[in-house]
């Protein structure tokens, strides 16, 4: 089981749901866990496609009583060395 570092509800009215996520997906660290429930499956779909193409992993997903539970674990920051 993996447990959130930070959560972000976007159940019943939320105002632009993604950019709640993503604000509080930057207040983590590299490895800590944020915590996403929502009842709208359109989100469910924006955020599996979110944390891919922002280089995060999707945990866990939980539904129950109409509503899902993202767990997605914050990716590292790319670095550049130089050589």
């Amino acid at each position: 089981m993996v447990y959130a570092d930070k959560t972000v509800s976007c159940i019943g009215i939320c105002q632009s749901p993604l950019l709640s996520i993503e604000a509080g997906m930057e207040t983590l660290n590299a490895g800590q866990v944020l915590q996403v429930t929502t009842d709208k499956p359109d989100l469910v779909e924006e955020v599996r496609s979110w944390a891919g193409q922002s280089g995060h992993a999707l945990e866990e997903e939980h539904f129950a009583s109409g509503v899902t539970t993202l767990l997605v674990r914050k990716g590292a920051t790319v670095t550049t060395e130089a050589t």
